[in-house]
């Protein structure tokens, strides 16, 4: 495929949208790709169209039509957000927004610069999130800073899940799968009364799937398996009366054999074999990610106002083996082959707890809103992990603990100055604080009796102010125009990835800020029947962490002023009851501005941020057409994502060419049967070789591909 694809693709949507002229004024979309979806991007319910901040919403029937599966399926949808599974733990997610975001998700003490949330409850760990998705309602991704509504590091923004909660009618949902690869998904979701005043629900799913990598060196050609399982529970007060009360406990777990990638040669970036999907090395790796947790909300109506308290905990271990560069050939790609650059294995587990109190509601006559709060969170974790470097060095084992502590205070307020035009600021302060205490060993050698270890002891601490100013003018009922000035921060850490060099790991990186600047438009168009979301955006950030690789040690540092802008656009047109069009897109532009002359991206000489492609974009329809004999569902959808570097050294072997994807899917609802569907799917049908992560480690380096195409079969029932 190439570019002609993407134009062609969006000349065949505008020939099929023309006739839709003439037909009979359709409603408003009410839910699947924009629409008035009910979002609660500002702490309280609002929708879509009339919330001033640049939101991507997709619910349940989109998901399932644009085939999202898993976290990392959102950026083929979502403007400027960049999502990929982890260096040693598909598990683990790399997110990036707006040109800030973190590499390193599977170490304890890293988190993401895109803060990740279960309904309100603030989810820390990488490690875990890339999870099959179940028992969603939507899932709402917020763009630029969050920090004055929202908990920690969110910085260029945020992702929140929205569950399923339970209700005062009963209601069901059910699917099964089966698909390539001997592919198996089951889903289920079931909510009822149990009074006049408490409601529960409980879900659960399971997964699995064969891998599609040959690995010659362990005799295996469906190398790659995956299987995930999960449950939850909520419980809620649906009585009358200003109490409110609402609970839910979760489990999930995931097995696999790793991230697995392609030996690749780090300077002329030649692959140790012609098929990407060859995994070359001795090791057989293995994943094992598991994470649970729960959360209690109550809230009690003093009049005009509601008090909230939202506590949450979370517990996540993992535990993985992994060959860091995929192997190689020790004499002819034909084997045998040996150990790549590092044998890791690694252990780890950590427990956050938050608790948040929170006051908001409307006075003046309803012209000023306000909603204001404290918050805490606490996490404690450790991490041991053992290393054998190219077949040379066997390092002694490294075990570290770390803490943080986090402190913060906000408000925010919006006053109406007319029916139409309203003001906005807030602020927020931030107080943290992290240490860590282990040991490591000091040097590189292979004489046992000069192994030393060294001991690791420091403590950072970081505050932060950071406020928000905006305007909003609802110019007519369908057109609103917004501007906002925020400030953004993440705080700074240590360098667990730091090999054999306890200072190092112990200097770590500063906090990093970002001064945002945001216009938006959000329009809807022809009766409704259409929307053209617009967003501008300028991130001038400091003291920007990026991820780099020195000697083998994969650091974080802090590289010094950098620029990222661009230009966000959303649209979807519904010219028939339920036939959407859609599509979205992206520009971004970044830049250093000054450059810390001692970072690796200054002596290497970088010219671009990680994870900043200049260009990303989707296309599509969906469409459930009736007849006598069912409706007929059909869907395609088109995703272009622009090239870029993974590393802030701009290493070769981690730039990411462009790449597109074409999935569709066809289905069939019988008659006479409620909410019954049969669908066949398809992900990259056009059958695209693409790659998703590069790394170097000396000299030695891989490359993981993209999926390749599969297919699936899916039966879903709900009532």
């Amino acid at each position: 495929m190439t570019k002609f694809s993407a134009m062609l693709l969006a000349t065949t949507a505008l020939l099929c949208a023309a006739p839709a002229f003439a037909q009979d004024a359709a409603p408003a979309p009410e839910s699947g790709y924009g629409g008035d979806i009910v979002v609660t991007a500002e702490r309280r319910e609002g929708t879509l169209q009339k919330t001033p901040i640049s939101v991507t919403a997709m619910d349940a029937t989109a998901l399932k039509d644009l085939q999202i599966n898993r976290t990392a399926d959102l950026q083929r949808f979502t403007p400027s957000l960049n999502v990929a599974q982890g260096t040693v733990d598909p598990t683990t997610l790399t997110v990036f927004m707006r040109g800030a975001g973190q590499n390193a998700g599977t170490w304890v003490g890293y988190e993401s610069a895109v803060g990740l949330y279960i309904d309100d409850l603030y989810f820390a760990s990488l490690t875990g999130a890339n999870l099959d998705l179940a028992d969603l309602e939507r899932i709402e991704v917020l763009r630029g800073p969050q920090g004055t509504l929202y908990g920690r590091n969110t910085l260029t923004g945020a992702i929140k899940y929205v569950t399923k909660k339970p209700g005062d009618k009963p209601f069901g949902d059910f699917e099964a799968e089966y698909g390539s690869y001997d592919m198996k998904r089951l889903k289920g979701t079931v909510s009822t009364p149990l009074s006049d005043n408490w409601s529960v629900l409980v879900s659960g799913n399971y997964y699995e799937r064969d891998g599609y990598f040959n690995a010659p060196a362990l005799g295996k050609d469906d190398y790659g398996f995956a299987k995930e399982y999960g449950a939850r529970a909520a419980l809620k007060y649906i009585g009358a009366g200003p109490f409110g009360l609402s609970a839910s406990a979760f489990y999930s777990r995931a097995k696999n054999d790793g991230s697995i990638g392609l030996a690749t040669n780090a300077t002329t970036l030649a692959p140790a074999a012609s098929n990407p999907y060859t995994y070359l090395s001795p090791v057989d790796g293995y994943g094992d990610a598991e994470t649970y947790g729960g959360d209690l909300t109550l809230s009690y109506d003093i009049g005009g106002a509601t008090l909230k308290s939202i506590t949450g905990v979370i517990h996540t271990t993992e535990a993985f083996l992994a060959d860091t560069s995929a192997g190689r050939p020790t004499n002819t790609v034909d084997g045998p082959y040996a150990l790549g650059f590092d044998r890791l294995e690694s252990e780890a587990a950590r427990t956050e707890i938050t608790q948040e109190l929170q006051i908001l509601g409307d006075t003046m006559d309803d012209k000023l809103h306000y909603i204001g709060g404290v918050y805490y969170f606490r996490e404690k974790g450790h991490q041991g992990r053992t290393d054998y470097l190219l077949g040379l060095y066997d390092l002694l084992p490294q075990m570290v603990s770390m803490k943080t502590e986090s402190y913060a205070a906000y408000g925010q307020l919006t006053y109406d100055f007319t029916p139409s035009l309203s003001v906005v600021a807030g602020l927020r302060y931030t107080h943290e604080e992290k240490s860590v205490l282990g040991r490591q060993q000091n040097n590189l050698t292979t004489v046992l009796a000069n192994r030393t270890y060294g001991a690791i002891d420091a403590t950072r601490t970081a505050k932060a102010w950071t406020p928000k100013f905006g305007i909003n003018w609802q110019a007519t009922d369908d057109v609103l125009v917004y501007a906002s000035v925020s400030r953004g921060f993440q705080a700074g850490g240590f360098n667990y990835l730091a090999l054999a060099n306890p200072t190092n790991y112990e200097n770590g990186f500063d906090p990093q800020t970002v001064w945002a600047y945001e216009l938006g438009v959000k329009t809807q168009f022809l009766n409704r029947k259409a929307r053209l979301n617009l967003a501008l955006y300028r991130n001038d950030f400091s003291d920007i962490q990026t991820n780099v690789v020195i000697a083998g040690s994969a650091l974080t540092q802090n590289a010094g002023t950098a620029r990222v802008q661009g230009v966000e656009g959303e649209f979807s047109y519904t010219p028939l009851k339920g036939f959407t069009l859609f599509a979205t897109g992206a520009y971004g532009d970044d830049k250093y501005i000054k450059i810390d002359p001692a970072s690796s991206a200054a002596t290497s000489g970088a010219q671009h941020l990680p994870n900043v492609p200049h260009w990303q974009g989707a296309a599509g329809f969906s469409g459930r057409f009736p007849s006598s004999h069912g409706d007929l569902l059909m869907g395609a959808d088109y995703s272009y994502q622009g090239g870029k570097y993974l590393s802030g050294n701009n290493a070769p072997i981690t730039y990411m060419p462009s790449y597109e994807l074409v999935n569709a899917h066809v289905g069939w609802a019988p008659p006479g049967i409620d909410n019954l569907e049969a669908r066949f799917s398809v992900s990259n049908l056009l059958k695209e070789r693409y790659y998703v992560y590069g790394n170097v480690l000396g000299a030695y380096g891989l490359r993981s591909p993209g999926e390749p195409r599969t297919w699936k079969i899916s039966l879903s029932y709900s009532y």
